[in-house]
């Protein structure tokens, strides 16, 4: 599986997409339409999680689009500066201050389930949310491939 990580410039969810997106199809991981599918997606399903982590609460998102626009599996974490706001995953008209994106490039969905089970329990480990705080994109990936397993 391939990885990158990025700290994105945007401010709002679908310029934030779409900037991961095209940095996904820069290195050929996905064909260009995968930027509309994603966006597409992100409306009618949003991703944008709280994680009420004792060490530091803070908003995650890891949108996904279908993977018949995907070339490579890969996963890509953007980082933003500030927060960005997405849309719960449990509540369309609630919104949340993401602070990590994990954009996961899947072309096998029967592993995607396990690794995103993995990646939930991540969620509440307190080293994670105090690298989601510091903005700290390496030990983030070094966390999530250690004990997420990416596949």
């Amino acid at each position: 599986m391939q990885s990158d990580h990025i700290q994105v410039l945007s401010n709002t969810y679908e310029s934030v997409l779409s900037e991961l997106g095209e940095h996904a199809f820069a290195k050929g991981w996905v064909e260009e339409a995968y930027i509309d599918a994603l966006l597409e997606r992100e409306e009618s399903y949003p991703t944008g999680l709280e994680i009420p982590n004792e060490t530091y609460a803070y908003g995650i998102a890891i949108p996904h689009a279908d993977p018949e626009y995907v070339s490579e599996q890969a996963l890509l974490l953007g980082v933003p500066a500030d927060s960005v706001t997405f849309h719960s995953m449990d509540d369309k008209d609630k919104e949340i201050d993401v602070h990590a994106i994990i954009l996961l490039l899947i072309k096998d969905t029967d592993e995607y389930t396990t690794f995103l089970s993995n990646l939930t329990d991540l969620f509440q480990d307190g080293e994670f949310a105090e690298h989601i705080r510091d903005r700290d994109a390496d030990a983030l990936m070094n966390m999530i491939f250690e004990k997420a397993k990416a596949i």
